[in-house]
């Protein structure tokens, strides 16, 4: 393969990667903000919060449905985020390098654990509800995995620049 056959290539691969990187960007940063929930707060304040407005409004429907929808919101947003970390993500795969393969496999897995965690997590919170002094592990290490997950997108979106040749 000659010089210019060689750089053109590279320039087409540039041109792809620029492409399907740019989608990219906002799908991670996207995925990365619902996994950015603080969950030691919601589990130990605005649900809390959420319980004593119930119980102090009786028996109204509009209490009820607003707890109802306070309570569903923080699954609704894991199970969101992992979706949009997961979905249409082969082309990435494909076409990044083998550093990238790496850091977006660990970006959906880190999603998934925190997925799976969650219905352990909601558990957790009935529990905190009923005992002022409880400390939620699940929610701590939830925290924790969504950090890692925030930082990992950056990783992953510096690994992109990188390969786009961009900030160099």
């Amino acid at each position: 393969m000659c010089i210019r056959d060689r750089r053109e290539r590279e320039d087409k691969i540039l041109e792809i990667r620029t492409k399907v990187y740019s989608e990219y960007f906002r799908k991670f940063e996207e995925a990365a903000k619902g996994v950015g929930v603080d969950y030691e707060q919601f589990s130990q304040v605005t649900l809390r919060n959420a319980f004593k407005e119930l119980l102090e409004a009786g028996d109204s429907p509009d209490a009820i449905i607003k707890f109802q929808d306070e309570v569903g919101r923080f699954p609704h947003q894991i199970q969101e985020s992992h979706r949009k970390a997961t979905e249409e993500i082969t082309t990435l795969k494909i076409l990044g390098s083998e550093r990238l393969f790496h850091l977006t496999s660990e970006f959906e897995q880190l999603n998934q654990e925190i997925l799976e965690m969650s219905s352990k997590w909601l558990g957790e919170m009935q529990v905190a509800l009923e005992a002022p002094g409880f400390e939620a592990p699940i929610a701590k290490e939830m925290k924790v995995l969504g950090e890692r997950v925030k930082s990992l997108k950056d990783e992953i979106i510096n690994q992109m620049r990188a390969e786009l040749k961009i900030g160099n």
